[in-house]
């Protein structure tokens, strides 16, 4: 069905009306207005995307109509429409921005063909887009992973994406759920159209609902100009919900919405629009205790995760370190096209493996940016990594000693006890209150194991 809202002004009533009614039957959303100041207004309260304006009006005539609407910075693409067919007058309309040009008396064939046009036109440059990002690097080569989590995610996003089923990724921040989302939108019958990321918490909450189904002119104190919301942006693609539990519950209803009822309806406007859009939403917050809480809405939950995707943390998938090191630096951090190499030392790249990564993947990439800007010689070497993760793993391997075989039993397991303090100290990103409960032992005991441990003779 036909997505575009249609604007026809004409000084004449009937031509208004005759030209509105066949738009309007194809399938359009279609408005008219009978002078060239009434369709300013109209564009400066609502986004068109198509003009059909008379050139010759009384006062204003369209070409003027045309300029003042460039001027205020409305882009809708604008076909002139006159009874008085001129080299001259095509030559002008043209000049100032119109797309094109038709003599009356028009035929409604004629108008159809060139809406039709446009829409083509439009998915033509959506593809366009999504060639260039390609053919410029703007996406990246997909990781294979080793791990059996990983791998079981990698079949859950090619067995979900070929549909339009809603998806929930979960999991912990830094983890890859946008990366997980756009590579879902890239495998997907979507992938030539609009990939559109919004991160809900980022947004003031007085300006969420402007951001997401846009607004009209004067709809609130700022509104200077008609706006058109994330949703129609991401028409006939995908739109990524990114910290999808900071939404305010208000805004929890209108979202429901908007799944339910396919259409958004921008802010100040009495009219919605219809949208195809797949919606990606992702969260680190538990959004089942949110539920119980009052703080999430239930029939949006439930909707959200028709079909859901858990991320799991860097540190259960050691084994897919030493892989994506190489590809984040090949990938993310050597410059596309810089002929410039880098590698890792084998000392750094077992320190960076057995680091526990609190950040997951996003805090490996900060890691690897900075020692990339430290390494000498196109190497990182232990020295170029940061000290969180060098001091780390030098306690690790002092405090941490290998049973060889020697010593009492008392001593082994004292060892062996002291190890799996370390460990669990470590896995809490030194959060030593967090690493007793983890273990099961009082704060203060876990002080004193510390204590008896660095007053042991070495």
């Amino acid at each position: 069905m036909p997505d575009m809202n249609v604007l026809v002004v004409d000084d004449e009533p009937a031509v208004r009306q005759v030209l509105a009614a066949a738009i309007g039957k194809a399938g359009y959303t279609v408005e008219g207005a009978g002078s060239a100041a009434e369709a300013l207004a109209r564009l400066d309260k609502q986004a068109f995307d198509v003009v059909l304006s008379d050139v010759f009006m009384p006062v204003t005539d369209g070409i003027e109509l045309l300029k003042l609407a460039r001027e205020r910075g409305h882009t809708a693409t604008f076909i002139m429409v006159t009874a008085f067919a001129s080299v001259d007058s095509a030559i002008d309309a043209i000049r100032a921005g119109a797309w094109d040009y038709i003599t009356k008396p028009v035929r409604n064939e004629e108008i159809m063909r060139r809406l039709e046009q446009l829409e083509a036109l439009r998915g033509l440059r959506e593809e366009n887009r999504a060639l260039r990002t390609l053919m410029m690097g703007g996406g990246s080569q997909a990781f294979n992973f080793s791990s059996p989590s990983m791998q079981a995610v990698q079949r859950l996003v090619s067995r979900v994406a070929p549909t339009d089923s809603t998806v929930l990724i979960t999991g912990e921040s830094g983890t890859g759920k946008g990366v997980t989302a756009r590579r879902l939108h890239e495998i997907s019958a979507r992938r030539d159209g609009p990939f559109v990321a919004v991160n809900c918490g980022a947004i003031p909450e007085n300006l969420i609902e402007s951001e997401l189904f846009g607004h009209t002119k004067g709809a609130f104190t700022s509104a200077d100009r008609a706006r058109k919301g994330l949703f129609l942006q991401a028409d006939r693609g995908t739109i990524f919900l990114d910290e999808i539990g900071e939404l305010p519950l208000p805004m929890q209803t209108k979202l429901l919405h908007v799944l339910e009822a396919k259409e958004v309806r921008a802010l100040g406007s009495e009219q919605s629009r219809r949208i195809d859009v797949r919606i990606v939403a992702a969260t680190n917050r538990d959004l089942t205790a949110m539920v119980s809480q009052g703080r999430f809405r239930e029939d949006l939950f439930f909707r959200l995760s028709v079909f859901q995707i858990e991320m799991p943390p860097l540190r259960d998938r050691r084994g897919d370190i030493p892989g994506l090191l190489h590809h984040l630096i090949d990938q993310r951090v050597v410059p596309s096209g810089s002929g410039q190499s880098l590698s890792i030392d084998p000392e750094a790249e077992d320190m960076l493996t057995s680091f526990h990564w609190p950040g997951n993947v996003r805090q490996l990439e900060n890691v690897l940016h900075r020692a990339a800007i430290l390494a000498d010689g196109g190497c990182i070497r232990v020295v170029d990594l940061p000290p969180e993760v060098s001091r780390v793993a030098s306690v690790t391997a002092v405090l941490l000693p290998a049973d060889n075989g020697e010593g009492s039993l008392r001593e082994r397991v004292r060892r062996f006890e002291m190890s799996l303090i370390r460990r669990a100290i470590d896995d809490a990103g030194g959060d030593r209150r967090l690493a007793a409960q983890r273990l099961g032992i009082g704060l203060s005991s876990l002080y004193r194991k510390l204590e008896e441990f660095s007053s042991e003779p070495g």
